[in-house]
This record gives C-alpha cells, sequence and structure tokens, in this order.
C-alpha cells in the first residue's frame, strides 16, 4: 500500500521549528538584520524609503499617498529579502551551472523588478500631485 508521510508530524519534530510566536519575531528581526548588513540593495531600497519619506513630508503628501508608498516601498525590501533567501538556498543546493537555478534566481530578481516598477512611478505621481496643489 502507498501511503503518504505525514507532513504535519514531521515538521512539528523538526529541530528548526519555532518554539513560540515571539521566537519567529525574534528570527525575522535577525532576517532584516542581516539582509540590511550585508545585501547592498536592501540598504539602498531602506535609503531610498528614508529619503522619499522625509521628501514625501516636506512636499506634503496627503495620507492615502503615505500609505501606499509604504506598501510599495515595504514590498520592494520584502521582495529583496526573499530575493536574498532564493539565492542563498540556491548557492546551498549547488555551485555547478544548472538551468533550474539559474531560472529561480532570474525569477526572484524579477519579483525585486516589479515591486520597483510600482515603487518607483508611484513616488513620481505622489510627488506631481503634491506639488502641483
Amino acid at each position: 500500500m502507498n501511503q503518504k508521510p505525514n507532513l504535519h508530524s514531521e515538521i512539528s519534530q523538526s529541530p528548526m521549528r519555532t518554539k513560540s510566536f515571539f521566537d519567529s519575531i525574534r528570527y525575522a528581526f535577525k532576517g532584516i538584520g542581516y539582509a540590511l548588513k550585508t545585501e547592498r540593495n536592501c540598504k539602498l531600497y531602506l535609503g531610498f524609503l528614508i529619503f522619499f519619506f522625509v521628501l514625501n513630508l516636506i512636499v506634503g503628501v496627503s495620507l492615502p499617498g503615505h500609505i501606499a508608498y509604504f506598501i510599495c516601498a515595504f514590498g520592494a525590501i520584502a521582495a529583496e529579502m526573499i530575493n536574498t533567501a532564493i539565492e542563498h538556498i540556491c548557492n546551498y543546493l549547488t555551485t555547478e551551472l544548472d538551468e533550474n537555478i539559474r531560472r529561480a534566481k532570474d525569477l526572484g530578481a524579477a519579483a525585486v523588478l516589479v515591486w520597483g516598477f510600482a515603487y518607483f512611478p508611484l513616488e513620481g505621481v505622489l510627488l506631481w500631485l503634491a506639488l502641483s496643489n
């Protein structure tokens, strides 16, 4: 008989399983710290986030504009962190040239680019609207 493995029990017994919600939060902050220490693009996106947030305050962007801005800005940073995770996993799996690994890395990078396509035009529109009033 071909029986499916009980993945739930395997996951719950994993030594890597998070013990509590607060452990999950602590590990997430460790991940943010790691990304900001080691990833140039995360630092770059954080710099853009701070610069444009201050600029938006100066020119008087509306509250809905700030909300849209933060969704796009943090989405871009989150995509960059996911891309970094994909790259680390791929590099761990093999150092060989592999078409599937290349595709996975390209798709991770594409996710960041798509967020950039939302982030930067949105910022341009917000500035244009604020300055034209």
